[in-house]
């Protein structure tokens, strides 16, 4: 109960915020007494459907060159910069300081609209906040960054931080080769940077391009198939290490379909043909798959029981080597006597147990 109240709590701030902003806003444009100036801002940042449309796109309509466009666009913003306008946003500009102060001072550009907003797609109170951080002083947009996806920061040292946060994680996964659940993440980098804020825990993870999460709250190298899935045979392999035991193509492609890493349908066909193809798949028999890395033999019955003979120093009775085969192979114990019996390499002894010939 407590959660919802502090939940509910934070979405009627969020609205009074926002309201607030656009309040503000719209006292604001009443400045740009020019109305192609006041289109052209309005148009750039989205203040009319969410859309931020580009210059040329404007220049277009206006039969003019972006770069005119550009200008006028100029010329809006030095007149909303001015201290008389700028003054009606001082309360709200206080809100904003204190979010990025909690966050480390650079906050993910997504994250940051919803935050405020809590409106997740296009809309012209985001378009508002787009607006109030151009503006203001020091909030900076950062878009093309090697290193972050697009993102927003209120002082010159928050990029440092959140890349000595990124190095970290980064060297973790590389040393330990696997995802980590989100909360191990944050304890490992609890560690490691005690002096930094948590929340800038969750901007980097928001922002960085070479981690990610998966669809099961795993974090890891955004390369990683386990992490980010490419294509089907990848996200078969994400399902099935995740469930931990060999499952039926059918299983694994239900998995796919109703875990929703896949944005189209996974069918069972395409799903059986990619397992078919992979290293990283070995068939157990009729039908269901387990990973190699579980230290499942890839080949057929016959060739699984000539490799438990070559690992084994002394020789083994008939029912030893069932008994092994079955831990790689789903049939039955007829088969793996068949296979048994064919094989050129097991050797027959005269105890009655066998060894590579």
């Amino acid at each position: 109960m407590r959660q919802r109240t502090d939940i509910m709590a934070k979405k009627s701030k969020n609205t009074k915020i926002s309201k607030s902003i656009s309040n503000k806003v719209e006292k604001s444009l009443s400045y740009l007494t020019n109305p192609r100036i006041k289109e052209i801002i309005e148009r750039r940042f989205g203040l009319r459907d969410g859309q931020f449309e580009t210059l040329e796109s404007i220049g277009q309509s206006h039969g003019i060159t972006r770069e005119r466009v550009r200008q006028i666009q100029s010329s809006g913003l030095k007149i909303l910069k001015s201290d008389k306008v700028l003054s009606l946003f001082d309360p709200i500009y206080k809100q904003i300081n204190d979010l990025f102060k909690e966050h480390g001072h650079i906050v993910g550009e997504e994250h940051l609209y919803k935050e405020v907003t809590g409106i997740d797609e296009p809309h012209p109170r985001r378009g508002e906040l787009y607006l109030l951080l151009t503006l203001g002083d020091p909030y900076e947009r950062i878009v093309n960054d090697p290193k972050f996806h697009t993102h927003w920061q209120a002082h010159p040292k928050a990029r440092t931080e959140a890349e000595k946060v990124a190095k970290t994680l980064i060297s973790h996964f590389e040393k330990q080769g696997n995802p980590y659940k989100e909360q191990e993440v944050l304890n490992v980098l609890s560690k490691k940077h005690s002096g930094l804020p948590r929340k800038l825990f969750f901007v980097v993870l928001d922002i960085s391009k070479h981690v990610d999460k998966n669809a099961f709250g795993e974090v890891g190298l955004s390369h990683w198939p386990e992490v980010s899935p490419q294509g089907i045979k990848d996200k078969a392999y994400l399902v099935l290490k995740k469930e931990g035991k060999p499952l039926h193509f059918r299983e694994i492609t239900d998995l796919i379909n109703k875990t929703g890493i896949s944005k189209r349908p996974a069918y069972v066909q395409t799903v059986h043909n990619e397992l078919i193809k992979d290293p990283r798949f070995v068939l157990t028999g009729r039908g269901t798959y387990a990973l190699i890395d579980w230290g499942y033999q890839p080949g057929t019955v016959e060739e699984v029981i000539e490799k438990i003979l070559q690992e084994n120093k002394k020789p083994l009775t008939k029912e030893e080597i069932i008994e092994r085969v079955l831990e790689q192979r789903q049939v039955q114990p007829t088969t793996i006597i068949l296979n048994l019996q064919r094989s050129p390499k097991a050797q027959k002894l005269d105890d009655g147990r066998y060894t590579l010939a």
